[in-house]
């Protein structure tokens, strides 16, 4: 399980991100929440590393009706 206190890194670019207590993560964050305590299940810098990483053979295994 990860917490929501630990770095992530992007999973397109591979830049690390840092957790801010106040405002939260600086990129786009995806939560698996069927289950509790919510899962980080990924993490982007931005919109074009999301739109870039949907290409790849790991998003399709995520979402293979895309």
């Amino acid at each position: 399980m990860q917490k929501f206190t630990e770095d992530v890194v992007c999973s397109s670019c591979g830049e690390e991100h840092t957790y801010d207590r106040l405002m939260g993560y600086d990129c786009l964050i995806l939560l698996d929440s069927r289950n509790q305590p919510s899962m980080i299940v990924g993490a982007w810098c931005d919109e074009g590393c999301f739109s870039d990483w949907l290409d790849s053979p790991d998003a399709k295994q995520l979402f293979p009706s895309m």
